[in-house]
């Protein structure tokens, strides 16, 4: 299963990869295709997806009609980084750079010093009308360098502190030596060059940067999984591998939900605040005959929001909370929040402690330090949109919004485990 992993970090460089490659992993498993579109005949127990503006996915495997319903699982698949500008390309002192805007909220420092390619997709015209291609450069392009020691003389001891305009433009290249004039197109023409294609096809693109640096085992054990993008595409991948990886039946809709622009709020028409789950989950249930069918499923509905959670750093021990102090491969992570940055309540716990209970899997609980402000996920977001139940879970994981984070080879496998369990237990709630 870590192979999977891997290789699924290696080829989501950005949220429309890692939508296409979750694509190629539903298309092997039966999973067909549907276009918002168009008009749907869903059939009880066959297993189908549909993609949003090329970066968001939902799948699912429909109920047996026994029960209304849906066991929905949420992720999202962007992660915080430096998108280039429309008109990146500008010369300073010699050099060729691309100005970027920073994405989400992260750690700047990390990016520095690193091997940077480009990716994402590209809007093409051909035959009149407009196709989209994902775009993934594999050369090393572009570099952020920090200013050297000598320079910077107290940065050690007062640390490095970065401008987002001016410190962080990667260097593309360099300009002529003899003078000539330089060609103001050059991203155009590495696109064109990539994708074989000539400049006057290319209507619009939209790229980012990504570490080429490649996923892979850390430790004296192989204990850890180190890569970019972790947060939050293990939980992508779990999520996925959940639904695919062994054939289930359930009285109620299995489905996954993985949204994009989680990192900057949701706001958009393939994240997590959009209609896009509620219209899926509303023509799923359409089909039944009873008098409002998706306000009845909604009320027998129950989500799991996956996300990274914060394993305690034994260099920092200051900032965690000594009660909550989570570790890594001791198991998933459920994350509590008073003020609702999370969406986890004494019953979805409860609900899912019991999950973890019924295929031996280890529990851990999260609470942020009082003292310091708390990040948050779709989950709140779900739970409010929907109307339904939701527990924020994860797993711990070190470097959290850095280009280059730590997680538990362990705590995947667990994670996987439980989600397979919340998508076929038979009374997964009951009350008395």
């Amino acid at each position: 299963m870590i192979t999977s992993l891997i290789d699924y970090l290696n080829q989501s460089v950005t949220a429309y990869h890692a939508v296409l490659k979750a694509e190629t992993i539903l298309k092997s498993n039966g999973f067909i295709q549907l276009d918002e579109k168009d008009a749907w005949d869903l059939k009880p127990n066959l297993k189908y997806y549909v993609i949003r503006s090329q970066s968001a996915l939902a799948a699912w495997q429909m109920g047996t009609g026994n029960a209304p319903g849906v066991r929905l699982v949420g992720a999202h698949t962007d992660s915080p980084g430096l998108h280039l500008k429309p008109k990146a390309q500008y010369s300073k002192s010699g050099y060729i750079q691309l100005g970027v805007e920073v994405y989400g909220g992260p750690l700047l420092t990390s990016w520095t010093d690193r091997d940077l390619s480009l990716a994402g997709r590209v809007i093409l015209k051909q035959n009149g009308r407009l196709k989209v291609v994902p775009f993934k450069s594999e050369r090393v392009l572009l570099r952020v360098p920090q200013l050297a020691i000598h320079l910077n003389r107290e940065v050690n001891e007062k640390g490095l502190k970065l401008n987002k305009q001016t410190h962080m433009p990667p260097i593309l290249a360099l300009e002529s030596s003899d003078g000539s004039t330089v060609d103001t197109g050059l991203i155009e023409g590495l696109i064109a060059d990539e994708l074989n294609i000539g400049r006057d096809e290319i209507a619009s693109w939209q790229l980012e940067c990504y570490d080429t640096q490649s996923a892979n085992l850390s430790g004296l054990n192989d204990e850890f999984v180190v890569s970019g993008r972790i947060d939050n595409l293990t939980m992508c991948h779990a999520s996925i591998q959940a639904l695919t990886s062994r054939a289930f039946s359930a009285p109620q809709t299995a489905m996954v939900a993985l949204f994009d622009n989680e990192e900057i709020g949701s706001s958009t028409e393939n994240g997590a605040a959009s209609a896009f789950i509620r219209d899926i989950i509303t023509r799923v249930v359409e089909s039944d005959d009873s008098h409002h069918p998706t306000q009845r499923a909604l009320a027998n509905s129950a989500c799991i929001s996956a996300d990274g959670a914060h394993a305690i750093h034994p260099n920092y021990v200051e900032f965690h909370d000594p009660q909550h102090a989570v570790k890594m491969n001791r198991g998933p992570v459920i994350k509590v929040n008073a003020n609702h940055r999370y969406a986890t309540s004494a019953f979805t716990s409860a609900i899912f402690e019991q999950l973890c209970k019924d295929v031996d899997v280890p529990v851990q609980h999260y609470a942020h330090k009082t003292d310091l402000p708390c990040g948050s996920t779709i989950g709140p977001i779900t739970a409010t949109g929907l109307g339904i139940p939701v527990v924020d879970v994860g797993n711990a994981m070190l470097s959290m919004h850095s280009i280059r984070e730590t997680a538990g080879v362990k705590d995947h496998e667990m994670m996987i485990k439980v989600l397979e369990r919340f998508f076929t237990k038979t009374d997964l709630v009951s009350v008395s």
